[in-house]
């Protein structure tokens, strides 16, 4: 049986960080052994990150895009694979990202939930085999930023696997954590952060293999022989 991955966790002091240290002492495939935060002393800082002894085999951030330099930096010092969970937004750091990934793996997915994955796959499947237009509606809590990832994902994958368009629909409408997608009949419901802290286990834990380097999505981490090029264009929207 495989070892447990090491992670070093950047954001341990935030929402998805203190939720994970709670199940990772249940967890059969990681153990977090040091934690980055901007405003904690119990954690390092990002000036200290030079100064961590503990051994560790990725590094996860769910920080803040600001810091991405030093993480990137500091994964590249030590050649660690390194799960992106912030929404990196710059241009300059999109840039970043995409020349370290040519030293390091990174997982840089929009979407962290297998379950999530399988609806992908099964839009996908459905539009390779329908005559009818595809109609994605999104609906998600009122500050969300849409169109999100995942429907970004949908978009860019069907039309590279099919050559069909994809046309989406966003709503923010929930007063809670709640993400919803639909294509015809196929539904998809993500609810809170309790269940997406697993899926990220098993991501580090599979980051954690022997991987060459590129970036690295569900689909490129589950054939680990393959990695992808993030957001190819997808043609014009008529």
């Amino acid at each position: 049986m495989k070892q447990k991955a090491k992670l070093l966790w950047s954001g341990i002091t935030g929402r998805t960080g203190q939720l994970t240290l709670k199940l990772e002492k249940d967890s059969d495939l990681v153990t977090i052994v040091a934690g980055v935060s901007n405003s904690n002393s119990e954690y390092y800082n990002y000036d200290e990150l030079d100064d961590i002894k503990e051994d560790f085999d990725v590094i996860v951030d769910f920080s803040h895009e600001n810091n991405l330099p030093k993480i990137l930096r500091f994964a590249l010092q030590k050649h660690k694979p390194l799960v992106i969970g912030t929404y990196i937004k710059s241009e300059e750091y999109k840039a970043m990202l995409e020349e370290a990934s040519k030293m390091i793996p990174i997982f840089k997915g929009g979407n962290f939930r297998f379950k999530v994955k399988k609806f992908i796959d099964d839009v996908i499947e459905y539009a390779k085999n329908t005559e009818e237009d595809i109609h994605l509606i999104e609906t998600h809590y009122k500050t969300k930023k849409v169109p999100s990832q995942t429907a970004l994902e949908v978009k860019e994958r069907v039309f590279k696997e099919t050559g069909k368009q994809v046309s989406i629909e966003s709503r923010l409408e929930y007063d809670e954590l709640i993400n919803d997608w639909q294509v015809n009949h196929f539904h998809c419901r993500v609810q809170g952060i309790d269940e997406l802290v697993p899926d990220i286990f098993q991501i580090a834990s599979r980051m954690s293999y022997d991987l060459k380097p590129g970036f690295y999505n569900l689909n490129a981490l589950l054939d680990q022989n393959k990695t992808y090029i993030p957001n190819p264009p997808v043609g014009k929207t008529k």
